[in-house]
C-alpha cells in the first residue's frame, strides 16, 4: 500500500513537472480528457494487480450518487481547473491546492456526513492554512524581486 501511495505521489509530481515541458492539446478539455483517460487506465491495472474486482451487487443509490459526484465535480471540473491554473501560474502556487483538498475534505465530511472535527483537526488545518500561506507569500516577493530586477536591467 505504501508503494502505491509513493507512486501516485511521484506520478502526479511527475505530470505536473512535464505538462509544462510538452505539447499538449490547445484545449484544457481535451488534455484533461487524456490525462484523466490515461490515469484511470493505471488504476485500473494497478487495482487488477491487486486483486481489486468490481462488485455491482455492492452498488446502492448513495455509491453512485457519489460516483457521479466524483467523475463531475472531482474529476472534470476541479482537473480543468487545476490543467488550467497549471499553465498559467507558477508551479509552487497552483501545487498548493495538495494542501487545501484534505481541508475541503474535512469540513465536506463534517456538513454531509457528521462526522467530528477535533480540536486536533483544527489544529491540523491551522497548520495547512498557514503553510499554503507562506508558500504563497514567498512565491509572490520572489517574483516582485525577478520583476524589480528585469525593471532595474531595462533601465
Amino acid at each position: 500500500m505504501v508503494l502505491l501511495v509513493v507512486l501516485a505521489a511521484v506520478s502526479w509530481g511527475l505530470g505536473s513537472f512535464t505538462s509544462l515541458r510538452i505539447t499538449l492539446p490547445g484545449d484544457p478539455l481535451v488534455a484533461t480528457a487524456w490525462q484523466l483517460l490515461f490515469g484511470g487506465l493505471v488504476l485500473t491495472v494497478a487495482g487488477a494487480c491487486a486483486g481489486e474486482g468490481l462488485h455491482p451487487s455492492a452498488f446502492s443509490a448513495t455509491s453512485l450518487a457519489a460516483l457521479a459526484y466524483l467523475v463531475l465535480v472531482g474529476s472534470i471540473v476541479a482537473f480543468s481547473c487545476y490543467a488550467y491554473a497549471l499553465a498559467h501560474a507558477p508551479i509552487s502556487k497552483v501545487s498548493t491546492y495538495a494542501y487545501v483538498n484534505p481541508l475541503i475534505a474535512v469540513v465536506l465530511g463534517a456538513v454531509f456526513l457528521d462526522e467530528r472535527i477535533t480540536i486536533v483537526t483544527i489544529a491540523g488545518m491551522a497548520l495547512i492554512v498557514a503553510s499554503v500561506v507562506v508558500v504563497v507569500r514567498h512565491e509572490a516577493r520572489r517574483t516582485a524581486a525577478v520583476r524589480a530586477g528585469a525593471a532595474a536591467e531595462a533601465a
